[in-house]
């Protein structure tokens, strides 16, 4: 899994939800992780839907492998965005 931004260990990954709440609640408990850096939350302000995180890319793939034993929680590296492919 590698990542748009970031040095060559590292990078910023979208992490989403479909449920508001369960995001937050990831939110909330990522600030005591030191491996984490929230950059920006994406939707409402008080139920964001995706969050923009810098970590290691090791520390991707272990969320990655987390989030599939316990569902809901999805992460993907943060993609630049182009028009029509280019």
């Amino acid at each position: 899994m590698h990542a748009f931004e970031g040095g060559p260990d590292s990078g910023r990954y979208l992490i989403s939800c479909n449920d508001p709440g369960k995001l937050s609640q990831f939110i909330q408990s990522s600030h005591q992780d030191p491996g984490l850096q929230l950059i920006d939350t994406l939707g409402p302000i008080d139920t964001p839907h995706t969050a923009v995180y810098e970590m290691a890319h090791a520390k991707a793939a272990e969320l990655q492998e987390r989030f599939t034993h316990s569902g809901g929680l999805k992460i993907e590296p943060d993609q630049p965005l182009s028009m029509f492919g280019m």
